[in-house]
């Protein structure tokens, strides 16, 4: 084997997609096979802390190489695209942890829904939504240019995301409780399959469970599997908490777009997130929204963004500029 196939066989490439449910790293090589998949839980830092946001990244990293039979190495590129890393004090802190944990000869920090694009949109330019625990959209174009809206937090924003829902679903069943939402006579379906979720026997105890040490903000955005099980015995949850939650992903996505001067017509669009790939309704609202508003979007589902990441890394070593 020559010099130069040796080098080209040794290259190594990461893709980590971190946001506030769980952190996947991909492990692949110059040819564009995946070596191996590592995952771990949160580390968006703002939700999670510093210090558990990098156990997740370590682990998902490490588990890559474990996965493809390595031992673990710096690698050519690395991408990662980790939610609340956004600031510039935040990037040099990735960037410290990559030096001490020896993570690769360039580092490529993105927004994640930068991800999404690259994964979700045929050209590499469009619209990538996430909407999981949080949500964000974010745009770019062909010449590079990018923008966002949305992310900013569970406090004042996270619009249509799972933790959005989430509470609105557990609004609703307090004004139920309390009579100041009338209810027809017999069951719920609602309280019954929050309840249920929450492992209690009824809605009296759903404040000690809400409100329970270790009680985080995944674990009530991971509700939404209640809400979704409900609005089958009740189709008027997708018009009250589903749908409206698809208006807000659309509302965001097209702000993200008009920043770049796309007022209407065709539109790539990636769909990332847990809770949006895997609620139809919810994808469906979005985009009737964006079609409303004069797009023509053609969405693509992104079960697996760090694969944009992936994609990235590579474009990165031959001399794109991504980041």
């Amino acid at each position: 084997m020559s010099g130069q196939e040796t080098k080209a066989a040794d290259l190594l490439f990461l893709g980590v997609d971190g946001g506030g449910t769980s952190t996947v790293a991909l492990l692949g090589g110059p040819d564009g096979a995946i070596l191996g998949r590592g995952e771990a839980g949160p580390s968006n830092a703002k939700a999670v802390g510093t210090a558990a946001a990098r156990t997740a990244l370590e682990e998902a990293i490490a588990g890559a190489f474990a996965e493809a039979g390595l031992w673990p190495r710096s690698v050519t590129v690395a991408c990662l695209g980790v939610a609340g890393f956004d600031r510039p004090e935040d990037k040099a802190l990735l960037g410290e942890w990559s030096v001490a944990g020896n993570w690769a000869d360039r580092l490529v920090l993105v927004n994640d829904g930068d991800l999404v694009v690259a994964a979700g949109t045929p050209e590499g330019w469009g619209v990538g939504v996430i909407a999981g625990t949080g949500s964000i959209a974010v745009s770019r174009d062909r010449d590079g240019r990018k923008s966002r809206a949305g992310g900013w937090g569970a406090t004042f924003g996270d619009e249509g995301s799972a933790f959005a829902v989430a509470c609105a679903a557990l609004r609703r069943v307090a004004r139920r409780i309390d009579g100041r939402d009338p209810k027809d006579e017999g069951p719920d379906p609602l309280t019954d399959c929050i309840c249920r979720a929450l492992g209690i026997d009824g809605p009296a105890k759903i404040v000690s469970a809400v409100y329970a040490p270790g009680m985080d903000r995944t674990k009530i955005a991971a509700l939404t599997r209640a809400v979704v099980e409900a609005a089958a015995d009740d189709p008027t949850l997708l018009d009250e908490l589903i749908r409206p939650a698809g208006r807000d992903l659309g509302e965001t996505a097209a702000a993200a777009a008009r920043s770049l001067g796309w007022e209407s017509g065709p539109l790539p669009i990636g769909l990332a997130g847990g809770f949006l790939v895997s609620t139809p309704a919810l994808a469906d609202s979005l985009l009737e929204d964006l079609r409303a508003r004069g797009y023509d979007p053609t969405p693509t589902l992104v079960p697996e963004p760090a694969l944009g990441g992936l994609n990235l890394a590579r474009r990165a070593h031959q001399g794109e500029k991504v980041g």
